[in-house]
């Protein structure tokens, strides 16, 4: 049987192997389904490693898709290569990646990019016959392609509004795709796009700078949509309001039904995705500004209660949790409202750096101290916050560097249970886009590295002794003969001798921390009753 489509999840493939994140399956190639299963088209979703390694084919389908980041073009590039040399179905090209524009569609050489949001624009090329080689291109807004040697880009489309947004299901069945879905964690979108309008008063390389011309901090919302010098909205180094806009929540009916649907399929970990879970219904619209008026607490409650009473979250047979929040709107009374309906959720808290005028200086919203307020506020309620930073930012300096490793070290005593950190990488359409990327060799990396693993490696061992939960995932990548488990609720990753079947749940005592990250286990039998279980 031939199918319609192959949609290719290469989201954080990078040059072919997942490094990082090897639990996440995001919201993008499953609602990519939804659109084409609403048409009538049978389609599947393959995650790229698993095409370039041969443990899943791309033989049988008639039209290849792939959802991709910025830094996975070389894994697209091998694997439009390799569909090209058994197929000459369409090969369509979206999600974040998209933003690299005319470079990545020369480079590339999709039949079809999809810049922005991806819904609309499918739903109109099917209608228009994209698939049966009989659509007029150039009247489908948000689209790139190649008209014989030149790239032709159509008009931007109009950005969806949450009743339209709505209108789109993502498939729940293509979970089942995704080997080990059950111990993964699944990713439910809220809301899209991002509230934070300000923008960096640094000077950009070609030239552009703040003039000072207050609209980023105008009381009117739709003021903070236009800079008169043409810089990107939001963080410096983020796309997600110039590429999303800002934030459109879909309808709590929509997000219950799906997460339903998720966990009647044996998904056991379901994560509520959002730039920031504390924009849902909040405000104004357009809500442009990052930290006023506060948390919609009614919405929110509304929300979650409904989710945490489906049977298998109440019975603790799986786990729901909150991800990304803004500081300045996580105060305690949203921590307390939070901790009542998701039991000992990891908030990750963006700081990106400790210093407050370096942060004014990226376009950051909020403070240092409303980091270490939120941290405290979370700790105090029973979770376990992750903060955020970012080494290699524009505007780093010796002074910014220190003040991020004091602050990493207070936030620790303050009760984040890990400090994550990133080298900066520009991203088409954020305003740092032609900043050169860090350099793992430098002075201040390496010193903000070196702090930051001391911190975790001192968390972890902490749990040594502790019995954890989990959930059987994949075999280990680095240790021969054992198995990766992640924990159902909360908690470290761990690596278990000997091979089981993805999905188990199991019981697993801590014996010692391996790296910074990960943890060694043992499994436990069920009649073990010498254990307090995390």
């Amino acid at each position: 049987m031939v199918i319609d489509i192959l949609i290719i999840d290469a989201l954080s493939a990078g040059s072919g192997r997942r490094v990082t994140s090897r639990d996440a399956i995001g919201c993008g190639p499953r609602s990519v389904a939804g659109v084409l299963e609403a048409s009538g088209f049978s389609c599947k979703i393959r995650r790229a490693e698993d095409v370039l390694t041969g443990r899943s084919g791309i033989r049988g389908f008639r039209h290849l898709a792939i959802s991709a980041m910025t830094m996975d073009a070389p894994s697209v590039r091998r694997i439009i290569r390799a569909w090209r040399r058994h197929h000459q179905g369409v090969v369509l090209l979206g999600g974040p990646i998209a933003t690299g524009g005319k470079q990545t569609l020369i480079s590339l050489k999709p039949t079809l990019m999809v810049v922005g949001e991806g819904e609309r624009t499918l739903d109109e090329l099917i209608r228009a016959g994209f698939f049966e080689d009989a659509a007029d291109l150039h009247a489908i807004d948000g689209i790139g392609f190649m008209d014989h040697d030149n790239p032709v880009f159509t008009a931007p489309r109009r950005r969806l509004t949450s009743q339209e947004l709505d209108s789109y299901r993502p498939s729940i069945t293509r979970i089942m795709d995704y080997p080990a879905y059950q111990a993964s964690r699944v990713y439910v979108e809220v809301l899209r796009g991002c509230s934070n309008f300000r923008r960096t008063t640094l000077e950009l390389p070609d030239g552009r700078v703040c003039i000072d011309c207050g609209n980023c901090d105008s009381p009117s919302l739709a003021d903070r949509l236009d800079c008169p010098a043409g810089i990107p909205p939001g963080c410096g180094f983020c796309s997600v309001p110039s590429t999303w806009g800002p934030p459109r929540e879909r309808s709590e009916q929509a997000i219950v039904d799906e997460v339903t649907g998720l966990l009647d399929l044996g998904v056991h970990r379901i994560v509520l995705e959002a730039p920031d879970f504390l924009d849902y219904r909040r405000g104004h619209v357009p809500q442009t500004d990052p930290c006023s008026p506060a948390a919609n607490l009614e919405a929110i409650e509304s929300l979650l209660s409904r989710l945490a009473s489906l049977p298998q979250i109440a019975e603790g047979n799986a786990h729901l949790s909150i991800e990304n929040v803004k500081a300045c709107l996580f105060t305690d009374e949203v921590a307390a409202l939070i901790a009542k309906y998701v039991h000992g959720t990891s908030p990750n808290i963006g700081l990106e750096t400790g210093s407050g005028s370096h942060m004014r200086s990226i376009g950051k919203g909020g403070s240092p101290e409303d980091v270490v307020r939120a941290v405290r506020a979370a700790r105090h309620h029973g979770m376990s916050p992750f903060v955020y930073l970012i080494y290699g930012l524009p505007g780093e300096n010796e002074q910014t560097a220190e003040e991020s490793i004091r602050l990493m070290k207070l936030l620790s005593d303050a009760g984040a249970e890990r400090i994550i950190l990133y080298g900066f990488q520009p991203l088409p359409g954020s305003a740092f886009a032609a900043f050169p990327p860090a350099s793992a060799k430098s002075h201040l990396g390496r010193r903000l590295r070196r702090a930051a693993e001391d911190i975790n490696r001192q968390k972890k061992t902490h749990y040594v002794g502790r019995v954890i939960r989990g959930v059987a995932a994949e075999p280990s990548l680095t240790h021969k003969g054992y198995t990766m488990v992640y924990p159902l609720g909360e908690g470290p990753i761990m690596t278990v001798l000997g091979g089981y079947s993805p999905g188990t749940v199991m019981k697993v005592r801590v014996v010692k921390p391996l790296s910074a990250g990960l943890l060694l286990g043992e499994v436990l039998r069920e009649d073990d009753r010498d254990w307090d279980v995390q």
